[in-house]
């Protein structure tokens, strides 16, 4: 269950994301219930982690070294962590050996590693905020791992989280460590900025380009719904916010 505030909800609404990502496969399963979910951003974080070189066990050894004069640096034949459970403290790890790897000169950092590296850092310090705002109900999962997970009966009712936490742990959960072809970002006011990889300039893309547009008029009609939705459940308050005229 969510908590609403329909203020925050607006607010969230004042721009609007599209992205496209190319892969081989998918499940098109939905997002799992919240504990599950962290994980699951957990486990695909450390998996890049561990594919670069990240000596990801050492980072979670007991007790956890100084982070700030700890940095194992890239080894061969990096080792994965089966301890990942739902806490701070693996998200403040991950985002350690993340950033420590982003100061390392190894050819293995690409530029595409960077760039989902950054992303790592920043989605790890926005899930520890959310940590501190996390109420009660979210107790009872907390240090728990997947296997202790799997033997509970999890009811999305039985738990409370902030709106706008959840829209941004699903976007979270959606992209994962995918790397983003094609992204257009769509402002109230109308500016709208869209970012291609440069390989998509070449000619044989033009099926991708064509599903990213279509993807946007999608977006763009669920959005203007919705804006108009908020409109007339909250009256002249989230109107000023959003600014559109009743």
């Amino acid at each position: 269950m969510a908590s609403f505030d329909l203020t925050e909800t607006a607010r969230s609404l004042l721009t609007m994301e599209a992205n496209t990502i190319v892969r081989e496969n998918m499940t098109g399963e939905p997002m799992p219930p919240l504990p599950h979910a962290l994980l699951d951003i957990a486990g695909d974080y450390a998996n890049l982690l561990c594919t670069i070189g990240v000596d990801l066990p050492a980072y979670f050894a007991t007790p956890y070294p100084d982070p700030g004069t700890f940095d194992p640096g890239l080894v061969d034949n990096a080792g994965s962590v089966s301890n990942l459970t739902v806490c701070v403290d693996t998200f403040d790890r991950l985002r350690w050996a993340a950033k420590h790897a982003l100061g390392n000169r190894s050819p293995r950092i690409t530029p595409a590693k960077r760039v989902l590296l950054d992303r790592i850092v920043n989605n790890c310090d926005a899930i520890k905020e959310m940590f501190k705002g996390f109420g009660p109900s979210l107790d009872q999962f907390k240090d728990k791992s997947r296997a202790e997970l799997v033997a509970m009966t999890i009811h999305r009712n039985s738990y409370a989280i902030p709106v706008d936490d959840l829209i941004q742990l699903q976007k979270m959960w959606d992209i994962g460590t995918e790397v983003i072809v094609a992204q257009t970002i769509v402002h109230i006011t109308g500016d709208v900025t869209t970012r291609v990889q440069s390989g998509l300039g070449q000619s044989g893309s033009e099926a991708l380009f064509a599903i990213h547009r279509q993807s946007i008029d999608v977006s763009v009609a669920c959005w203007r719904y919705l804006l108009d939705v908020i409109r007339e459940i909250a009256g002249t308050t989230i109107q000023a916010l959003i600014g559109r005229p009743r």
